[in-house]
């Protein structure tokens, strides 16, 4: 078992966002911006449906989210401890369920695990800010391929239980960094190459 001073020099390492990333499709660009502030990380994302301004703690805790879509609606998410508040356009929505991920932020928690060699499976709960619903992901890595000539990891995220065999998967290929290199998914098929 790790001494709590030992605990803390390994745990920021761990917990450290994968570098920024720009894939292209046939539907436009998706990209990412990673950057840290005195206070955690702000990620940018922008795709064609959606842009997205996330705020987390140093070790992606989510913090806040607002993300606006392709028609200019935009939807405010507020992480605590203890859950989220969502603000739609119409409604408030109140969640009280601690340890929820961010959906539209994915690429860059799940970048993060690869990075640091796709320890295991996983399974968590997820906030989706368009809709203010909660889904549950499974995510599990098929293996390592290659992609346009750099080594990457793919992972596979797909809904847990029955929605699991309804619904859309989404695969992603990450270099060992961390760094999104490819993902196809219900909004299309993007590459860094």
């Amino acid at each position: 078992m790790l001494r709590p001073l030992h605990l803390l020099l390994v745990l920021p390492a761990l917990a450290q966002a994968p570098p920024s990333t720009v894939l292209t499709g046939a539907t436009g660009t998706l990209s990412w911006t990673v950057s840290t502030t005195p206070s955690g990380i702000v990620i940018e994302g922008r795709s064609p449906e959606w842009t997205v301004h996330h705020e987390a703690t140093a070790d992606l805790v989510p913090a806040r989210t607002v993300r606006t879509d392709a028609k200019g609606n935009t939807v405010t998410v507020d992480y605590t401890g203890a859950g989220a508040t969502v603000a739609l356009p119409n409604e408030t929505i109140q969640h009280d369920e601690a340890g929820l991920w961010d959906s539209d932020t994915l690429d860059i928690r799940l970048g993060a695990h690869a990075a640091r060699g796709w320890p295991g499976d996983l399974e968590f709960r997820a906030l989706d800010p368009s809709t203010g619903k909660l889904y549950s992901f499974e995510a599990e890595k098929l293996g390592d391929e290659d992609c346009g000539g750099t080594p990457c990891r793919h992972v596979e995220l797909q809904l847990a239980g029955w929605l699991g065999a309804v619904a859309p998967d989404w695969n992603y290929w990450f270099h060992s960094n961390g760094q999104l290199l490819r993902f196809e998914g219900p909004m299309g098929a993007f590459q860094a190459w």
